[in-house]
């Protein structure tokens, strides 16, 4: 009878793991085809029928290194790292003090703060350009920075409150009847409590700003430019450098992973507490 009960479980599950094997190499697979591009040459690159054994070539390594889009994956990366820094120290508390405290207008404060991200991006950037040229920030890292901590700054506040929000708050009223102040309370009480959450967001926002393109293109230039902003170089008038981009690509995707990879434990239990509470 036992046996009768378990052979439909097990056969339950081993077809729910063969779908999500089957849904992992499909969405896998692109990456792969991007991994063997950067190392195949370009006379077997679109080979009819698909050449799978091929001498392996780094030519594209080499292009790429050449015109310098090292310095723009540096670029990218300083860039995302300084923005999103600056979106949790001045984010955090702000979330907070819309969780917590009451202000006058605060439920149309916050609609004005939320609007602002889902406002079109070619919508902000004119008058980013316009500003920028006015006070000499153009084509510099802090003009840069600023432009990408404004568009997730609203994002992180906004999903960070529901955070605070769900935060017990007979802690703080103890902490309170303790004697701490409201700053010892956000630091001592609320900041490890919101730990999870924190990484969570911070990680969209770095992801956002990763792969902004458009506030990089028009607010940059010469001496800052990003990785976006430097793929379109590969489209030449001889065609597309498919196997430049593949590479660009595989570096672009790399430290996203890593970041994704060193945080996956504090990511899956914020985004799991945001869902389940929120």
């Amino acid at each position: 009878m036992a046996e009768a009960v378990n052979r439909p479980e097990g056969s339950r599950g081993l077809f729910w793991t063969t779908i999500v094997i089957v849904y992992a190499a499909i969405m896998l697979f692109p990456i792969f085809w991007m991994a063997t591009m950067m190392v195949k040459p370009n006379d077997a690159m679109f080979a009819r029928p698909t050449q799978w054994l091929f001498v392996p070539t780094l030519d594209h390594f080499t292009y790429v290194f050449e015109q310098g889009f090292h310095w723009s994956l540096l670029t990218s990366f300083v860039l995302c790292t300084v923005s999103t820094a600056l979106v949790v120290v001045i984010g955090t508390p702000a979330a907070y003090a819309f969780a917590r405290f009451e202000m006058k207008a605060k439920d149309d404060l916050f609609l004005f703060i939320l609007g602002s991200r889902m406002a079109p991006p070619v919508c902000l950037v004119i008058p980013f350009y316009l500003i920028y040229a006015k006070v000499g920030l153009l084509d510099t890292f802090l003009g840069l920075t600023l432009a990408y901590m404004t568009f997730n700054l609203s994002f992180y506040v906004w999903v960070l409150r529901s955070f605070c929000r769900d935060l017990p708050v007979e802690l703080e009223e103890a902490a309170a009847l303790e004697g701490w102040s409201k700053v010892q309370i956000f630091r001592r009480v609320v900041f490890p409590l919101l730990r999870n959450g924190i990484v969570a967001t911070s990680v969209l926002c770095f992801i956002f700003a990763w792969n902004e393109f458009l506030f990089a293109f028009m607010l940059g230039g010469d001496n800052v430019h990003t990785l976006p902003v430097s793929i379109p170089k590969l489209i030449t008038s001889q065609g597309v450098r498919w196997g430049e981009m593949a590479v660009v690509g595989m570096t672009a995707l790399v430290p996203v992973l890593i970041v994704v990879f060193i945080l996956q434990r504090h990511i899956v239990r914020g985004l799991t507490l945001g869902a389940v509470k929120g």
